[in-house]
C-alpha cells in the first residue's frame, strides 16, 4: 500500500481536488434555481442572467476537469479513477451543508463502502 501511495500520491491528490471542484460546480449549478429563471428565458436579457447565474459553477467544473486530466498523468488509471468518486461523498456533505439536504443512514454507509472502496484501490497498484 506504501508503495502504490508513493506511486500515484501526487495524482491521488489532485483526483481529490478535481472530485471536490466538480462537486462544487455542481453544488454551484443547483443554487443558481435555473427552474425559477427558465420564465425570462425568452429575452436576452433573460438569458444573459442565466449565463452569469451558472457561469461560476461551469468555471468551477472545469478547473476541476483541467486538474483530473492533469492528475492522470501522475499515477495509474486504475487507481485514480475511483478517487474521483469521492465527489459523490464531497456532494453529499456540501448538499447538507449548503442546501440542507438530509443525510440518511443508508447514505452514511454508501459514504463508507466509497471511501473504503477508494482506500483500497488507491493501495492497490502493484
Amino acid at each position: 500500500m506504501k508503495e502504490s501511495l508513493k506511486k500515484n500520491g501526487k495524482g491521488i491528490i489532485l483526483m481529490m481536488i478535481s472530485a471536490f471542484s466538480l462537486s462544487v460546480g455542481q453544488l454551484l449549478w443547483k443554487m443558481a434555481d435555473l427552474g425559477s429563471m427558465m420564465q425570462d428565458a425568452g429575452s436576452l436579457s433573460g438569458m444573459i442572467a442565466i449565463f452569469l447565474k451558472i457561469l461560476p459553477g461551469f468555471v468551477i467544473y472545469a478547473i476541476g476537469a483541467l486538474v483530473m486530466t492533469i492528475a492522470l498523468g501522475y499515477g495509474e488509471l486504475s487507481v485514480l479513477q475511483p478517487v474521483n468518486s469521492m465527489s459523490y461523498v464531497f456532494a453529499l456533505i456540501l448538499s447538507s451543508i449548503f442546501l440542507t439536504e438530509p443525510i440518511t443512514p443508508l447514505m452514511v454507509v454508501g459514504i463508507v463502502i466509497i471511501i473504503v472502496g477508494v482506500i483500497l484501490m488507491g493501495g492497490s497498484s502493484k
